[in-house]
């Protein structure tokens, strides 16, 4: 059995998740997803109908954000045996744990825990060192940049170290949480990382001119922003702002 995994859309799609949460199933002799999406029954009904009448018996989470978690309790409507995994934040619980370095069972591949925070505190991805396949959730998404929520669990510093630990096993392809497939992983990290500098340089230019005002740096930065999208950018602004107090720049 081939151990591509297949792609089952979320049925959420939004000006943030684009056309929608993507969703990975590892079909083997333990059918697993990566990710629960949302719970819509666009989503059920698509994974019942690609197991046909065998369970869906793991779901590994790689974070807690609504659209990545919050379809677990649908799943398990569906396949009451299910077991879902995933990075335990402060306090939380009904979830099977998952710890750095660990190793589980994914169809007929073994996937390794590996955690990368920086979008969120328990964000984590799942490494398959056979096949060089890294399951990246929210860490990177083509063509676009990926939301760092100061103040809601997001750290910049951390997300950049984040990126030099996915940079360092060399992927051969990444399977994100939103977006195309990755086939030039090397190239798109590096592109996030000298983009991050890139927007640092402009945060400090505007704090160099008296910018303070965080509202007036995002207009500053992203003048032809959607208002759709401008929260996110505030959250971005930030989080650069937070590192550079971090690092005393600020």
């Amino acid at each position: 059995m081939s151990t591509d995994p297949l792609l089952i859309h979320a049925a959420n799609p939004s000006p943030l998740t684009g056309r929608g949460n993507n969703t990975w199933l590892i079909d083997g002799e333990v059918p697993a997803l990566i990710d629960a999406g949302i719970g819509a029954s666009d989503h059920i009904d698509a994974l019942a109908g690609a197991l046909g009448d065998r369970p869906l018996q793991l779901v590994l989470v790689t974070h807690g954000h609504a659209d990545h978690a919050s379809g677990v309790p649908a799943l398990r409507a569906r396949w009451p045996q299910l077991e879902a995994c995933k990075w335990l934040s402060a306090g939380e619980s009904g979830w099977t744990p998952l710890t750095d370095g660990q190793t589980l069972r994914a169809g007929s591949v073994e996937l390794r825990v590996v955690h990368t925070p920086g979008h969120a505190v328990d964000h984590v991805c799942f490494w398959n060192a056979a096949d060089r396949h890294l399951y990246s959730g929210d860490m990177v998404v083509a063509g676009t940049t990926v939301m760092i929520p100061a103040g809601r669990g997001g750290n910049l510093r951390q997300y950049l170290s984040s990126l030099e630990r996915m940079a360092r096993l060399a992927p051969a392809r990444i399977y994100p949480g939103h977006g195309p497939i990755i086939d030039r992983p090397a190239d798109i990290i590096e592109e996030y990382l000298t983009h991050r500098q890139l927007r640092e340089r402009q945060v400090l230019a505007c704090l160099n001119e008296g910018t303070v005002d965080v509202e007036a740096i995002v207009r500053r930065i992203y003048p032809a922003l959607p208002d759709s999208l401008r929260p996110a950018a505030r959250l971005t602004i930030e989080a650069h702002l937070e590192k550079l107090r971090e690092e005393g720049r600020a």
